[in-house]
């Protein structure tokens, strides 16, 4: 099956009270175990790249062309997401390349500076029928590829103009998740409420490698329909090849094989949580 836009994915979720999972990975094995998890468990993903990732599987056409090949003959839906970018360019290249979506972060931005890269961003992607995501409030914490500021949390009134002003189509969202490390003092439902209750667009969660499976839930019953994971992968990656190296030190193919079975069994376990979307949207746009 071929590589779809997201959009319905996305909607479908959120109408039902579930999440989608955004899987940021950097290398065609990771890929691999992602799309496979997907496979076996029939639920649609979205593959992932920041900047760091673009960078090390050899850059963004070389992403796209990796992941379109092969999400050949998959049964399930899967899409192509650019996650934190920071200027126009990479969008453009983006979605010159075959992208299904994409993000635009200009959340260290004061917030009219902010207002204006996402309007243009908007308008340079509705030629193409992509959804655009954009970040309010700022999700801190250390993640290769992701700039890094000062943790900001998302305020629902700044949400509701910012919404509405900028006709994005996802919103992320900083309410006490962190990149790259455990979220400091847990989910802040109260907040996350608040901005459900002024912004209808779908809600996305940075920096869900951090937090508990009970806090992922309220999260999702809140609007949020996708839910980004990248530490949690790339840990098991990296652990997996550290294991089979040691076991079998220089069997380079071994290791990354067992650096791929073990993102696909992270990725199963997240794609088939109880938050996680528990089926394959047919209709989704292709």
């Amino acid at each position: 099956m071929p590589l779809v836009n997201p959009r319905s994915i996305i909607a479908q979720a959120h109408e039902r009270r579930r999440a989608v999972v955004g899987a940021n990975v950097s290398t065609l094995h990771m890929a691999r175990g992602v799309l496979s998890a997907a496979e076996s468990t029939a639920r649609p993903v979205l593959i992932q790249f920041n900047r760091s990732g673009l960078e090390l599987i050899g850059g963004v056409h070389a992403s796209a062309a990796i992941v379109q090949a092969l999400a050949d003959g998959l049964r399930t839906d899967a899409a192509l997401h650019l996650d934190h970018a920071d200027t126009l360019d990479e969008l453009a290249l983006a979605i010159n390349s075959g992208f299904h979506s994409v993000m635009i972060d200009g959340s260290t931005l004061p917030f009219e500076q902010h207002l204006t890269i996402v309007r243009e961003a908007k308008a340079l992607v509705q030629w193409s029928g992509l959804p655009l995501e954009a970040e309010l409030g700022h999700v801190a914490g250390d993640e290769a590829g992701v700039t890094i500021g000062a943790a900001s949390w998302t305020d629902p009134d700044e949400a509701a103009r910012f919404v509405r002003e900028t006709d994005v189509d996802w919103l992320a969202v900083a309410v006490g998740n962190t990149h790259g490390g455990r979220a400091v003092g847990g989910l802040q439902t109260d907040r996350l409420h608040a901005i459900r209750a002024v912004v209808n667009v779908p809600l996305v969660l940075h920096g869900a490698s951090g937090l508990g499976s009970d806090d992922l839930s309220a999260a999702v019953e809140l609007g949020v329909a996708k839910i980004n994971v990248g530490t949690a992968l790339h840990r098991a990656a990296a652990a997996g090849m550290a294991d089979s190296l040691r076991e079998r030190p220089g069997n380079l193919r071994a290791a990354l094989l067992e650096s791929e079975q073990r993102v696909a069994e992270a990725a199963g376990e997240l794609l088939t949580s109880a938050w996680a979307v528990d089926h394959q949207p047919r209709d989704a746009g292709r």
